[in-house]
């Protein structure tokens, strides 16, 4: 796995507790309103991001569908 950004390691950490609280990922206006960003655009581009690098895995065809890899 490669290392991560200050906002990937940001969202992976609000990933990995929301998951663990509530059974589900977050929508992407609750990852940005977590992480004090205001696109959602750039969310998706570090949800990406994450997944090329082997951290989460999208499983397609479902809302929020999102699986931590490690940790």
């Amino acid at each position: 796995m490669f290392s991560l950004t200050s906002q990937q390691r940001a969202v992976k950490d609000l990933l990995i507790a929301r998951i663990a609280r509530a059974g589900y990922a977050p929508s992407y206006r609750e990852i940005a309103d977590g992480i004090g960003v205001r696109s959602t655009a750039g969310v998706h581009r570090i949800i990406v991001a994450l997944e090329q690098r082997g951290h989460i895995e999208r499983i397609p065809g479902h809302a929020r569908a999102i699986r931590i890899i490690g940790d």
